[in-house]
């Protein structure tokens, strides 16, 4: 229990960072992330996990995914609905994050998952392993998400974010 305990609180941060991003809903990210240390518990008991730092992401991002989807298809109101940004705003930080959420939530799940990761200084060879691209890809991958990120926030009306 020990080991399972320090695994715990080593990469329970960077889970909930990466999950917050890709879900934007504290309670689902909770949820997720019980299932995740859950799965983890189960599977080590089972066998020892050589790189528990990928297992989990990997793990996390496919619960993520999972939840997603589970919301898209339960959802109440139509994804097309995009919130106006304000002229002006009070909390300019709040509206951002929200305004980046709505463009990330409109890339595919893979495309999402490369973003987030980079945003949280995730080396190539780290997004390779965890997202299952290959390695000599990532670059242009990347580059690829983040030019359609770019585009979907320009749409907006937002060219740049400081």
């Amino acid at each position: 229990m020990d080991q399972f305990e320090s695994t715990y609180h080593q990469y329970y941060p960077l889970l909930w960072a990466v999950a917050m991003k890709l879900l934007a809903d504290e309670d689902a990210t909770a949820d997720v992330l019980q299932d995740v240390f859950t799965a983890y518990f189960s599977q080590s008991q089972k066998s020892q996990i050589r790189q528990p730092k990928s297992w989990l992401l990997r793990v996390t991002l496919n619960k993520c995914a999972d939840c997603t989807a589970y919301q898209k298809r339960h959802a109440d109101i139509s994804a097309a609905d995009v919130p106006e940004p304000e002229a002006e705003t009070v909390d300019y930080a709040n509206d951002k994050r929200k305004i980046i959420q709505q463009a990330l939530s409109q890339l595919s799940p893979q495309d999402r998952q490369m973003a987030v990761l980079y945003s949280e200084g995730f080396s190539y060879k780290e997004m390779s392993d965890i997202v299952g691209v290959r390695f000599p890809s990532v670059g242009k991958t990347l580059s690829r998400v983040i030019n359609k990120l770019y585009g979907i926030l320009k749409s907006y009306g937002y060219e740049t974010f400081e």
